[in-house]
Formats: C-alpha cells, structure tokens, sequence
C-alpha cells in the first residue's frame, strides 16, 4: 500500500462495532441511579465500596461464587487475585474524591434516622437549623398526611461538578458482548488495549466519536480532538476500520402505513413517513449473523425517544450516549419529585447532554403527524415503591392504536375497563411478562434508611405480569393481537439483565400459557426475541 493510499484509509475509518464505549463512574458503568447525584452517593456508601472491600478482604469467595453461571447477577466481583491491588486503589481514590459524597449519604440516613426517632407531629421548623452540614440548603423535612417525617431533596441543586464531574469517565475497549461483566457489581480496570478518558458525559466529542460508528471520519482528526496521549495510540488506531458497517434492512421507511421494528428488550421503533419513534434503545452492537437488528439498522435521525422508566435495562447511558446525535426530543415521565428512590430522569439525560426532554404526566400527550403519543400509567416493577417515574404509552398513527404496557403487573384490571372507555379499539398491544423479578434490595437496598426483612424483601419484586394477570388485561383491552415482549434475554442484555431463562423458567411457562390463551381465543400472539419486522396499514 502507497503513502496516498494508506492516508487515504486513515481518513475514512469507522469505530469497530466489537468496540464497546463505556460512560464509568467511579469505574463502574454508568446506570441512572450512579449518574443523579444523591443516588449515587448511597451506592458508593453503602453498596459499592462494601462490595469493593468484600472483594479485597476475601477475594476468593467472589471467585468461587463467579464459577457458577447461577450467581451472574449477584454481589461478586468478577475479578481475579491478581486485581486485589488495582481494586484496593479503586477504593482509595473513591474515598478521597467522592468524601463529600460520602458524608451526603451519610448524613441523609442520619437526618431520617433522626426525624423517626424524634419527629412525633410538632413542627418542624426547628431542625433545620441543625442540618447536618451536607443537607444544608438541599433538603427540606416534613410530614406525610399520617403524620410520618420524612425528606425531600432539592435534586436540581446536587448537580454540581464539583461533587460529581470528577466521577464520570469514557472507557473504549474490544470486548465481546458475551465477556461483559455485570454492570452492577464489577469494575472495569481497563487492558493494555483499551483507552479511557476522564470526561463529563455531557462532552459533545463524543458526537463526534459516535458518529463513527455508521459514518466515516479522520483518525486524526478524532486523536487529536481526544488528544490521545503517545502511548495510547496503537491501541486507539486499532479501535477503528475502513470496512463499512452492514445494515440489516432499509433505515428509512417510506411506505404508506406504519413500520414496527423490534430491536430486543423493551427496544422499538415505529416508523411511517413523516416521524420515527424509538422505545427505550438498549440496542446490539456487534453485527452478528442471527438475524438481529444493531445500531446500524437506526435511521440516521430519529425524532422521539421514549423512555418508559428509571431502570437500566431502559433507561441505558451507554447507547443513549452513542445515539444523542440522532436524537430529536426525549419523552420521559415526571417523578416523584424530591425522593431518594425516585430521581429525574430529565435530570438525568440533561446530565448526558440531551437538551431537548419533555418530561411528562400521566395522560399528557404529544401530537405526531397523522396521530399522537399518550403517557398514561402502569403499576408494578418496583417493589411497592413510591416511584411515579414510570408510564405506558399509547402511541396513535395513521388510524392504528398500539398500546406498549411496557412491564405492568396488570393486577388491577378495572384500570384497563378504564382506559379502554376513553381509548377505544386498539390493534397491537405489547406487554413485558418477566413474572419472576429480582427481589427488592437487588437494586434498592442502598437506597433504602432502613433495613427490610427478607420475608418482605422476597415479597417485594420487580415483576411484570404472569399469564393470569396478562390474560385478564388482555381481556379488557380486546385487541386483535399481543406481542410478549422485554423478556431480557437477548445476548446483547446479559449483563445489564444478570437472568439466562431454561426451558422450565416461570417466565417462559407463563408467557407460553399466555401465548396459548390467546391462540384459543382468536387473537394472534407471539413472544419476540431477537429481532421482528411487521407493518400496519393506514386505516
């Protein structure tokens, strides 16, 4: 290869779609609650630097626990002996850099520890002169209508570089999507051929780097906007390729009615001519061959995401940030505002550098053209919490109706009788059915002021419906056909996800008996994996 042309590769390269690109926090990926500030100190204090020195103190026990398939998922560094010491120094520059953090999650137990054990009806005006100096000017306390104290935190107030920018980080590695460690419990310590970069992720160069994935670029030019120390450069350069990406089918759909693509989980796109919306983007990178749809699969611009709720396996940082070029507005619901389980997610994607996000209440809607998109409720999928952060959509075009249920319980059907006297006929519903959900405390515990036993923690899941409760919401809703959906188990999922069903996994029995209730009943029923493509037509 001549000097002309080996310049000419170096000018137009894409980054590799084996290529993962990690937003980290305190070296652990990023997931909503280590991103919105008061969250992610109660999971340093009380979940990941406990974790960390588990791992430290007694690394062994997290390496038998790691040889067992069942325990992906659980409380175990996925590390080796050798990375004791990388792992104590985590824990040291953690306590030093994130000690303001720290004393926050320490003094929100503390306060609430206070309030219930002193705060008995009188008023409460008092306490603040005593705040604990990390609350002060970011709380304020008060009574429920039964009189019990409690805190709500001025959360806007808590984004504040000087806590948290020096926590956020970009890791770029080549890693399989099947050795992805999971996201809760492993830090990521880097190789000799990954490069990282500490950056807030609001950072708009990562347009730029994002962009490569479909679009070629100057490897330069990116090396020199990253301004990519000597030493890292070999490891950079191989992070990118002259080899086009593939696509899997046409971005752009030009047809008369409207386009359905399932992309896995929880993620679709609905397309007609004029508009593309996206649920929930939590899509496959790698261009494997089974069918799949990826990144690369995405219309360049996309008009709409719509984010159902707070947890990671729909709400992910990591594809939203590699997205964020695409992106016209994002659709999220408003919360609970002020409360420790239930954090902005306007808040959170503004941290991300999204600038246009909408947040929503129940039964607000956006018009489209030729229909509209409707927030309305779901119960369930948070352990009883208090968390409003959380909605179903309707989503109306060109005279179809499709209702996404998202992970609803469907343990009140009276509020499908409801919906459907102001909704009227729907032609698609699409209804998550993982039953069987992780126990409360998986995701919560450090949230929590006070200790739950494990008879209740086992009663509180993050569960979706079983075919009992799915069949009784299918029956108010009368739709001609059901897709079971954000079952989790695509390969691209496994480590947000920490479940891998068999054959005999309630999920999947009762899903099954869902797909055949409906089959007797006339209504066409499927249970997606993968990748699926229907089209409706315009009524």
């Amino acid at each position: 290869m001549n000097d002309m042309t080996t310049q000419a590769s170096i000018d137009a390269v894409f980054l590799k779609n084996d290529v993962k690109l990690e937003p980290l926090v305190c070296k652990f990926l990023a997931w909503p609650h280590l991103i919105s500030p008061a969250q992610l100190a109660m999971n340093i204090t009380y979940r990941l630097l406990p974790l960390l020195e588990s791992f430290a103190d007694n690394p062994g026990v997290h390496i038998s626990a790691n040889k067992d398939p069942q325990m992906f998922g659980g409380p175990f560094v996925c590390l080796n002996e050798a990375d004791v010491d990388a792992v104590r120094a985590i824990i040291e520059e953690t306590k030093v850099s994130c000690k303001d953090l720290v004393a926050l999650a320490e003094a929100l137990r503390g306060l609430d520890a206070t309030l219930l054990g002193n705060a008995t009806g009188f008023s409460l005006g008092d306490y603040y002169a005593t705040l604990p100096e990390p609350l002060r000017g970011l709380v304020e306390v008060l009574y429920d209508i039964n009189n019990r104290p409690n805190i709500r935190i001025f959360e806007d107030l808590l984004y504040d570089d000087a806590m948290t920018g020096h926590t956020h980080e970009i890791l770029l590695s080549p890693v399989g999507e099947g050795d992805r460690t999971f996201f809760m419990s492993t830090p990521r310590l880097g190789s000799p051929d990954s490069v990282s970069f500490k950056m807030k992720f609001s950072d708009p160069r990562l347009d730029t780097l994002s962009a490569m994935r479909t679009a070629p670029g100057s490897f330069d030019a990116i090396r020199k906007l990253f301004d990519v120390p000597e030493e890292d450069v070999p490891a950079f350069r191989n992070m990118f390729t002259t080899t086009p990406p593939k696509s899997a089918g046409t971005q752009v759909y030009q047809g008369e009615g409207v386009r359905i693509r399932y992309f896995g989980h929880a993620c679709v796109l609905v397309q007609t001519d004029e508009v593309s919306i996206l649920f929930d983007p939590v899509v496959a990178l790698e261009q494997i061959d089974d069918g799949r749809f990826t990144l690369h699969d995405l219309p360049e611009h996309i008009d709409y995401v719509v984010l159902t709720h707070c947890h990671q396996d729909h709400l992910c940082p990591e594809i939203l940030l590699q997205l964020r070029h695409r992106v016209g507005r994002v659709l999220v619901p408003s919360n609970n505002s002020g409360s420790i389980v239930d954090p902005s997610m306007k808040l959170i994607m503004r941290e991300l550098g999204f600038e246009h996000v909408d947040m929503m209440n129940a039964f607000d809607s956006i018009e489209l053209p030729h229909g509209e998109l409707l927030s309305f409720p779901f119960t369930g999928e948070h352990s009883d919490l208090d968390i409003y952060s959380k909605h179903s959509i309707l989503l109306t075009l060109k005279g179809r109706k499709f209702m996404f249920l998202i992970d609803s319980d469907g343990r009140d059907e009276v509020m499908y009788q409801r919906l459907m006297r102001r909704f009227g006929k729907i032609d698609a519903v699409f209804l998550g059915m993982e039953c069987d959900g992780a126990p409360l405390t998986w995701l919560y515990e450090p949230l929590l002021t006070k200790p739950i036993n494990r008879r209740n923690n086992e009663s509180r899941r993050l569960s979706g419906a079983d075919s009992a409760r799915a069949w009784n919401v299918m029956k108010e809703l009368n739709a001609p056909q059901a897709y079971v959906y954000a079952m989790g188990q695509e390969p691209w999922m496994r480590y947000l996800m920490g479940l891998e069903y068999t054959p005999d996994s309630i999920q999947l029995i009762e899903s099954n008996k869902f797909l055949k209730q409906c089959e007797s009943e006339g209504i066409h029923a499927e249970r997606f994996f993968g990748s699926r493509e229907m089209e409706f037509f315009a009524v």
